[in-house]
């Protein structure tokens, strides 16, 4: 930072951010918390149960893809609108002195963008993440990666567990890591629909008050169109890949959605509005002035028969601007 005086404004703005950062680190500790020290809740299961006992699949949508996905997609959109934006409004070479440092307008309105996009992604992950933890659903593949043995060294398949609830049990996870079988008891919500349902209904708003185009009237909408079936055909393919139940999904992606509208609508101050309410109303002026026009009188009805004398003077007054009489006046009265 050059120098070391800082001014009112600066001041402010270095101590909103240290508190947005502090806001930051407390959002991830739990998230790291859940993934690296709590263990998900043990719930139990019957042997017979034939939505947990589907064969183990790998995924679809791997979590690199997830993450091209989610921050990928997002990152890249908002650069080439805003920096489209800017360039039309010919501002590429507007910079702004922040920290006793010349810096450029396009990068500040991007880094703001992406502040309110991670902090809306960040309360959507550390909900989903409570919800998995907390619940602790078996996922479909559960059996064929726990292989759960009872205490008494029977199995799933004995025929006396047929029908049995089974509360108390080991996983012996052959040939599946210990992350495996901690992740076959993290099924509810889907993390790659909310994720996923977050970063793409977010990106599809964005777009809706951020692009217009006269050229065509319907790239913008098949643009948002895109998005939605991306993170829709996201979110199918974990019950595809039997790693998650429908509802799981279902509840995942309405978690996304939720959270992409609360973020789009009371975080980032731009949405807040529809775009027709944006429209500057430019001051009316009177009229009346402009064109030198003489106010006239107040009308004849504004009085009772009872003033038709004050009336009478008031219209010998403006004699040039009135051609109605005495009578006629009190007629209108």
């Amino acid at each position: 930072m050059k120098g070391s005086n800082l001014t009112t404004e600066e001041r402010r703005l270095l101590r909103s951010l240290l508190i947005d950062l502090i806001i930051f680190i407390v959002l991830i500790v739990p998230i790291i918390i859940f993934e690296f020290v709590i263990e998900p809740f043990h719930r139990g299961f019957f042997c017979s149960d034939e939505t947990i006992r589907y064969p183990f699949h790998k995924n679809t949508i791997t979590t690199a893809i997830l993450a091209v996905i989610v921050v990928g997609v997002p990152a890249i959109i908002i650069i080439i609108v805003e920096f489209t934006l800017f360039h039309r409004r010919g501002r590429l070479q507007e910079r702004i002195l922040l920290f006793g440092f010349s810096v450029p307008t396009l990068l500040v309105e991007c880094v703001k963008h992406a502040l309110y996009f991670t902090f809306g992604g960040l309360l959507t992950f550390e909900a989903t993440e409570v919800g998995k933890f907390t619940i602790g659903r078996l996922r479909p593949h559960f059996i064929s990666v726990c292989q759960p043995q009872l205490l008494d060294g029977s199995t799933c398949d004995s025929p006396q567990n047929q029908y049995r609830y089974v509360e108390k049990y080991i996983c012996l996870g052959n040939g599946f890591t210990l992350d495996d079988v901690q992740q076959s008891r993290l099924s509810f919500p889907s993390g790659h629909s909310s994720l996923s349902f977050f970063a793409l209904v977010y990106m599809a708003i964005y777009l809706h008050y951020k692009v217009t185009w006269r050229g065509s009237q319907l790239t913008r909408h098949f643009l948002q169109f895109a998005l939605v079936m991306l993170a829709w055909f996201t979110a199918l393919s974990r019950v595809m890949d039997y790693w998650h139940h429908w509802s799981d999904v279902l509840f995942g992606g309405l978690l996304g959605v939720l959270m992409a509208l609360i973020t789009a609508r009371y975080i980032t101050k731009d949405f807040g509005m529809p775009r027709e309410s944006q429209r500057v109303e430019l001051p009316r002026q009177d009229t009346s002035t402009t064109l030198n026009e003489i106010i006239p009188t107040s009308p004849p009805y504004a009085y009772g028969c009872e003033d038709c004398g004050s009336v009478e003077s008031l219209q010998q007054q403006n004699t040039g601007n009135s051609k109605h009489n005495h009578e006629q006046f009190c007629t209108k009265v």
